[in-house]
């Protein structure tokens, strides 16, 4: 029974640390019925270009700190990622696939067209700028992810405890950005805002096991719910029409 339970340990482990090789991708929306929408059809009589997000992030991503659990009476490892679509080690994924510049973008532009606030909204990499109205354009300023491994002083036996139910770890996301539309027959600003939103996930082998990365699709989604609510509530106090 003893050699039981420790070969269901060592292959619990193995799973945590090397993330079985699973790929977790960015997919909008997280939950589409929570999606902000107007049903009184068309506010504004407009289309809205979005173009690809300015990747403004830095480039430091920490991964050697997570091998500090295994310091006898250091109760945790971490890893710190600015940018997590180039990492290849989470608490319980291996890997992201996040396009930052182009899914963030066409997240938003899914929002807009959904909220029924304009006549349409697409995403483009430039070219259709002509067919709109106005044009919103972002600078992603932080994507951070950090993760811990929560080794509780035990080193290498962490695994012990978390098979009877203590967590494993938790996961950090982070969203800022900076976004701005643009009334592109002036060329003026005609709505822009500065959002900062993260989460924390508790991780353990029965709850949220694989969730490393999912609050980045929740988000995004908070940004654009408070984005079209707070762009019909700025066009109204401008009398734009």
């Amino acid at each position: 029974m003893k050699k039981t339970i420790h070969l269901i340990l060592s292959v619990l482990f193995s799973i945590s640390i090397v993330g079985c090789g699973t790929t977790a991708k960015f997919i909008y929306p997280a939950d589409g019925k929570n999606l902000t929408q107007f049903n009184d059809g068309p506010a504004y009589q407009k289309k809205v270009a979005v173009v690809p997000f300015e990747d403004m992030r830095t480039d430091k991503n920490q991964s050697g700190t997570m091998f500090f659990y295994l310091v006898p009476l250091m109760p945790f490892g971490w890893i710190n990622y600015d940018r997590p679509d180039a990492a290849r080690m989470f608490m319980t994924i291996a890997e992201f696939e996040f396009n930052s510049s182009e899914d963030l973008a066409k997240a938003a532009a899914l929002s807009l067209r959904k909220s029924g606030l304009f006549q349409d909204a697409f995403f483009t990499y430039g070219g259709d700028k002509e067919k709109a109205n106005y044009l919103l354009e972002a600078e992603l300023l932080s994507s951070h992810y950090k993760g811990t491994l929560y080794s509780y002083g035990v080193s290498f036996l962490c695994p012990y405890l978390w098979f009877f139910g203590l967590p494993a770890g938790s996961s950090y996301n982070e969203l800022t950005m900076s976004m701005k539309m643009t009334d592109l027959s002036t060329g003026r600003p005609i709505w822009e805002k500065k959002y900062d939103v993260n989460r924390k996930t508790i991780q353990g082998y029965y709850y949220n096991w694989g969730d490393d990365v999912r609050a980045y699709p929740g988000l995004m989604q908070e940004i654009m719910n408070d984005a079209v609510k707070d762009m019909n509530r700025e066009f109204q106090r401008k009398q734009i029409k």
